[in-house]
């Protein structure tokens, strides 16, 4: 999907260990921006996964040049308050419950571009709270089933038939 739309933002919303996040970045193409406050939930654990974090992005910058990445520390909310660039891509994958995904998804979604993109994950695994929210939204979308399910969803419909062939199963 990075390869095809070319985004010039994305944003994780929930990095964890990261990998999401260096998995958008892995082309070089736009800029990344992973935002969590690296104190874990109740549904990942409570951990600090922010050092760790810190040095797969050293590792990665030093030895394969990946310097469209970084990381911001700081409750989803709070860094909302503060953002003022276009999104192309948004990930959401903080807290799963239905409250929250939809806190994420209002708060995040204003900064969505007409054309962009937002994919939320744990769809299946999740299907009362995150899957509950993903169903309940209007316009163009997908549900991946497997892997813990991942919703694609955008607004657009022209987006969306460019972007139907990496859909199909």
């Amino acid at each position: 999907m990075v390869n095809l739309l070319k985004p010039k933002m994305t944003v994780d919303l929930g990095v964890d260990y990261g990998y999401s996040t260096f998995c958008f970045a892995y082309l070089q193409i736009g800029k990344v921006v992973g935002i969590d406050c690296f104190e874990g939930d109740v549904h990942a654990g409570q951990r600090s996964t922010y050092d760790h974090v810190m040095q797969l992005r050293n590792h990665f910058a030093k030895y394969w040049n990946q310097t469209n990445v970084r990381f911001v520390k700081g409750y989803f909310e709070d860094v909302a308050q503060k953002w003022e660039k276009p999104i192309d891509i948004l990930h959401i994958d903080g807290l799963h419950t239905y409250e929250a995904v939809k806190q994420d998804f209002t708060t995040w979604s204003k900064f969505l571009q007409p054309n962009g993109v937002i994919l939320m994950h744990d769809t299946v695994s999740f299907p009362n709270d995150v899957g509950k929210f993903f169903d309940e939204l209007p316009a163009y979308k997908f549900n991946f089933q497997h892997t813990h399910g991942l919703g694609v969803w955008t607004a657009s419909e022209e987006t969306f038939e460019r972007i139907k062939p990496l859909l199909i199963e």
